[in-house]
């Protein structure tokens, strides 16, 4: 017979029992909750970084920045291994990449590789860099290698295509972006790759059918409109030119070559005053691009600031004084106000970098016979007509 005081033991033990399988049942299920948690956020990272052509044609418009909160929420749930750790590396990559900043973005590629691998997406990102540097090669390589894992990588074709396009090969551009659009038909970024391409093999007609398309298709993107707007300049179509560049900078205030675009367009249809003020400011959003100096320039030039405009010349080739046809204006305008001593030097800065340019040794000619050179001037005119004859 038990006593009360042994009933009442017994009830403890029973209670202390029940309580810790409770615990450790509480505990099991708030594991499995954080683990399916975790799993689940890692997932939606995944399919971020993973977005298909439609969601993000280009590695611009991964959204990076929303993978890396994925995983960072993962990982404070206790999911941290190789893979996590890897692709934690991968999206902050990306997200360097997207601001441009390449050194950090390679740091981050190295730590993704330690944990992943050589992956198709890391060689694609690789690319990706060595594109920002232009260093085509390095880039081709590692697309070569990108597609050997993954032959049907649409991101390395995409890829391969932006790069033939920007190495001139563009019969290759074009074959490997009809092939993009017929996979992916409702994509306008494609559409409007497919169109440059087009435009670039000389098929003006396809490529404004395309870029049309791809206005249609894309109702937030701007660059369609951006090289919608350069075609129909190209035909001389300045009013419809001029409202496609509009459109381009309502989507994008801030991008330089839209309004630039539009101060082309501002300048051919008689709004010198919006000309200038975009010229100013597309030179004040992309201050390392010389082409917003070099339009201000044409336009005081043609305005009769040929003083104004020397100097703007000059702050151009300060940024790029790689280009042939800026030293080209800088000496014809110097030839405007009778400084051939100095339009000498610029049509000779002109030849060094371009020795066949007509233009140049035509300016250079003239420069020397107003300085008493005759032979030379003789020499330099001579020079220009041959090369014009070959052309």
């Amino acid at each position: 017979m038990s006593t009360p005081t042994s009933a009442r033991r017994k009830r403890v033990v029973l209670l202390a029992t029940v309580t810790s399988a409770l615990t450790m049942s509480l505990a099991l299920g708030y594991t499995t909750w954080r683990d399916q948690q975790a799993a689940t956020m890692l997932d939606e990272a995944r399919a971020r970084l993973n977005a298909s052509l439609l969601e993000a044609p280009g590695l611009d418009r991964v959204q990076a920045s929303t993978a890396i909160s994925l995983i960072e929420r993962a990982e404070a749930l206790g999911a941290i291994d190789d893979e996590v750790r890897g692709l934690e590396h991968y999206a902050r990559g990306l997200e360097d990449l997207q601001r441009g900043d390449l050194l950090l973005a390679e740091g981050e590629l190295s730590g993704a590789v330690q944990f992943l691998g050589e992956t198709a997406d890391l060689h694609v990102f690789a690319a990706a860099l060595s594109r920002g540097r232009l260093l085509f090669d390095d880039a081709q390589a590692e697309l070569d290698a990108a597609l050997a894992i993954d032959p049907h990588h649409p991101r390395a074709l995409l890829l391969a295509a932006d790069l033939a396009l920007d190495r001139g090969e563009h019969e290759a551009a074009r074959e490997r972006l009809e092939a993009l659009v017929a996979d992916y038909p409702t994509s306008g970024p494609l559409h409007n790759r497919y169109g440059l391409a087009l435009a670039a093999c000389g098929d003006r007609e396809g490529a404004e059918v395309e870029l049309r398309h791809a206005t249609e298709l894309d109702r937030v993107g701007h660059d369609p409109w951006i090289n919608l707007g350069r075609l129909l300049r190209e035909r001389g179509e300045h009013v419809e030119a001029l409202s496609a560049f509009e459109t381009a900078v309502t989507r994008a205030s801030s991008d330089p070559d839209a309004i630039l675009g539009r101060g082309l367009e501002r300048a051919a249809n008689g709004q010198v005053e919006g000309a200038e003020q975009d010229f100013r400011r597309a030179a004040e959003l992309a201050p390392n691009d010389a082409e917003p100096l070099l339009a201000l320039g044409d336009l005081q030039r043609d305005l009769g600031f040929v003083a104004e405009a020397v100097e703007t010349y000059r702050n151009a080739i300060d940024r790029e004084d790689a280009d042939a046809a800026s030293w080209l204006k800088l000496g014809n305008a110097l030839t405007l106000l009778e400084d051939y001593e100095q339009a000498e030097r610029a049509f000779r800065a002109a030849l060094r970098r371009v020795d066949d340019l007509a233009a140049a040794h035509n300016g250079l000619g003239a420069s020397l016979m107003h300085l008493g050179r005759e032979a030379e001037a003789r020499e330099e005119l001579e020079r220009a007509a041959s090369i014009r004859t070959r052309s």
